[in-house]
């Protein structure tokens, strides 16, 4: 007779690496839902600075903030390739990961309207445990990587009692706050560098990059928001043809920006473990530039809407540069961690 407990928890060991026609399942797409409303709460907030003069402030927010959105997404996508085995105990574990993530994306407003970082640190501890628990789960389930889960495990509780500090002993927004976030920065990228060391965990090289692929295209939609609000203007009684030019350009950008990325499918072909990391984390600044094209066009569709009402200079150099700077940066960000091994 088979267990019962079976049913519910299973032992959560590692996935073979050449497992064929490996896909994103149905929960990461759910999972990633989440990430879609976070991203885009960050890139109205840059939007918003640059529309109102505050570009510089608008762009340090963006990217702290975009990097505490990208970084359990990448956690989760790299354990998920790893160890998911769909029993109860673990789909109940990424609930409540998505339950601290959108902690994380409903405390982004606040976040650039300078409340604080109370909330974001809640989502944090929410989400951390959860994922922790998984971790524990790996180091008592496979005797392979038993260092490994025990460094990701524990480096996960260190780095959240960090950001306890971070958040609660410094004034802030004070210069000592500032520094001690840029080493939580730090620390979190080390965490699994430092425990990748030990023994790889067997990611799925397919897997891996698709799951990637996806969140380019969730970050891209953000350029297609930016058109849709140019048409949106336009369709409410303001209808010049600036506007519809806005709009095309943004799905003009959208569809060559994922053509390029899609151009090569092995993007991790033959890779090494510093090529592997170079990749993972350099994707922060291709998916950070892509969102942040996104809210150029914005920046640029309202710009236009208000200088063809009050017949101003449409396509001035600054509400331009608020879009064409990003897609370049998305250009660069590409050929940083896959043209140049070509």
């Amino acid at each position: 007779m088979t267990d019962p407990i079976s049913r519910f928890i299973r032992p959560l060991t590692a996935r073979d690496r050449d497992e064929p026609h490996r896909a994103a399942t149905s929960l990461e797409l759910l999972f990633d839902l989440v990430f879609v409303i976070a991203i885009a709460a960050a890139a109205h907030g840059l939007e918003d600075a640059i529309a109102h003069g505050h570009a510089k402030e608008g762009i340090i927010k963006f990217l702290l903030a975009f990097f505490a959105i990208w970084w359990p997404w990448n956690l989760f996508a790299w354990f998920a390739s790893s160890f998911d085995n769909s029993d109860v105990a673990y789909r109940v574990k990424v609930m409540f990961m998505m339950v601290g993530a959108l902690f994380i994306a409903a405390s982004m407003p606040g976040f650039f309207k300078n409340e604080g970082l109370a909330f974001i640190f809640i989502g944090y501890v929410i989400l951390r445990m959860a994922f922790t628990a998984l971790w524990f789960r790996a180091w008592k389930d496979n005797p392979k990587h038993r260092v490994t889960a025990k460094r990701y495990a524990i480096g996960q509780l260190l780095a959240q009692g960090y950001w306890a500090a971070v958040v609660f002993l410094p004034t802030a927004g004070s210069a000592p706050q500032q520094i001690m976030f840029v080493l939580g920065i730090v620390i979190e990228l080390f965490i699994p560098w430092f425990a990748e060391k030990a023994e790889n965990t067997h990611w799925h090289k397919h897997h891996i990059t698709e799951r990637f692929g996806l969140l380019n295209i969730i970050v891209l939609g953000e350029v297609l928001v930016g058109s849709g609000k140019a048409l949106t203007t336009a369709f409410s009684g303001h209808l010049h043809p600036e506007l519809f030019v806005v709009a095309l350009c943004g799905v003009l950008t959208a569809f060559l920006l994922w053509w390029l990325y899609f151009a090569e499918s092995d993007q991790l072909d033959g890779a090494g473990f510093n090529r592997v990391f170079l990749w993972a984390y350099g994707h922060v600044f291709v998916y950070a530039s892509a969102a942040a094209v996104g809210a150029g066009l914005g920046v640029l569709g309202e710009y236009v809407a208000e200088a063809a009402e009050h017949g101003g200079d449409v396509f001035a150099v600054g509400p331009a540069a608020a879009f064409s700077i990003p897609v370049a940066l998305y250009l660069a960000g590409l050929w940083f961690v896959r043209d140049r091994f070509m």
